[in-house]
């Protein structure tokens, strides 16, 4: 549960229908939390109540859930982002397959009549069937080799592992479509957690990320390592890459070492699985804990955050040498984005992510970097990582 010093109640009203084309309605999403392989879909549409981390969620129905998450980082932050925060949606609807249900909250004392009057007020937008092209701007490719290779130059006893980013600028000639840019994601990455989360300025960050960085319902909790990565049709290659297998072990040691003291009967597989994606496909170890009592799981959350697979390891020396070397800000990419509820806590990686700003886009990447990396071989990985948000941006290949 957030933490806070106050409480805060909510009435709502809700209504059921059968519409499922959720991505269709409101003026502007405020939240949008899908995953088709585990038929979540939710949009948020305006802001109710908004904090921090001292926000917290009513002890009394309606709980939420609230929306948001935090930066990877809180020297390096974006324009109308905030390190971190939650919102409770004004309207919220989720589909479950068969209906939508709607809900509109108001702080304790608003008449109910002008919640119904919020629901009323939602409209069915015209969907875009058509959209201008969206052009790649520059390469970078000369500078991103140059970066990781001072990042191979780095490593030694003190640093086994930093995971470098590059952005990708992409430009329209009108303000790109968010909602179709979301829909695409869902179709491309049904097992994946597609997102959105609007800034204070009205910028949207978007991403879909096949990672969780923590999943709790009651005491169970899980969170996945995710590291190695290959071209789809190369998973035999991948699985015995010595190389990928000591990148993705960083990531689960890393792990069970920041789990130990929050949990118990910690479960990580010896061996990691190949999580499948549309074009790539990535070395994956899933694992699950028992919170221990009284623990929260957003406490643990930030406790593991930002892991080994985003940052490198040890943790502060990595930090310590993005800041210096990596050229940008990373803001909300590689942070935390998800939902939490009164009884249930969903956080994802902000991974295959995107920030948009009307007719201009901002696409983030990376690779890890370990003894036996190449600048080549990173940045033809990182090419690979973008294609999903290139292809939704309708970035044109040729």
């Amino acid at each position: 549960m957030l933490q806070t010093r106050n409480t805060q109640r909510f009435v709502a009203v809700s209504r059921v229908s059968d519409e499922g084309a959720l991505l269709r309605f409101g003026a502007e999403l405020s939240v949008v939390w899908v995953n088709p392989s585990r038929s979540v879909w939710m949009v948020g549409l305006g802001v109710c109540a908004e904090g921090g981390g001292d926000v917290r969620l009513p002890v009394a129905p309606p709980a939420g859930p609230w929306f948001g998450g935090w930066a990877f980082d809180a020297q390096r932050g974006w324009p109308g982002f905030d390190q971190e925060r939650w919102v409770l949606p004004e309207v919220l609807a989720w589909w479950n397959g068969r209906q939508t249900s709607w809900l509109a909250f108001g702080p304790e004392g608003t008449p109910l009549d002008e919640l119904e009057r919020k629901l009323d007020a939602v409209q069915e937008q015209e969907p875009i069937t058509s959209r201008a092209p969206v052009r790649r701007l520059g390469n970078g490719r000369a500078d991103y080799e140059a970066l990781v290779s001072k990042a191979v130059g780095a490593l030694g006893p003190e640093l086994s592992k930093l995971v470098v980013a590059r952005t990708i600028e992409v430009e329209s000639d009108v303000a790109i479509p968010e909602r179709v840019v979301l829909k695409a994601l869902e179709a491309r990455n049904p097992q994946c957690w597609t997102f959105l989360i609007r800034g204070r300025d009205g910028s949207a960050f978007v991403g879909s990320s096949p990672e969780l960085l923590c999943e709790a319902s009651g005491r169970a909790f899980s969170t996945d390592a995710v590291a190695g990565t290959a071209p789809a049709d190369r998973s035999e290659q991948l699985l015995a890459s010595e190389k990928d297998r000591r990148e993705h072990q960083a990531v689960v040691d890393d792990l069970r070492a920041r789990l130990d003291g929050f949990v118990t009967k910690l479960d990580v597989p010896a061996t990691p699985q190949l999580k499948r994606l549309a074009s790539i496909v990535h070395l994956h170890t899933p694992i699950t804990a028992t919170l221990r009592d009284g623990q929260s799981a957003l406490e643990v959350a930030r406790a593991l955050h930002p892991t080994a697979a985003v940052a490198g390891a040890p943790r502060t020396t990595s930090l310590e040498w993005l800041r210096a070397n990596e050229g940008f800000s990373r803001g909300w990419y590689c942070g935390a984005v998800g939902a939490v509820g009164a009884e249930s806590v969903t956080l994802a990686v902000g991974l295959r992510s995107a920030l948009l700003r009307g007719n201009r886009a901002t696409v983030f990447v990376g690779a890890g970097v370990v003894r036996g990396s190449t600048p080549e071989s990173e940045w033809l990985e990182t090419e690979r990582k973008a294609e999903t948000m290139l292809a939704a941006l309708g970035v044109d290949r040729g």
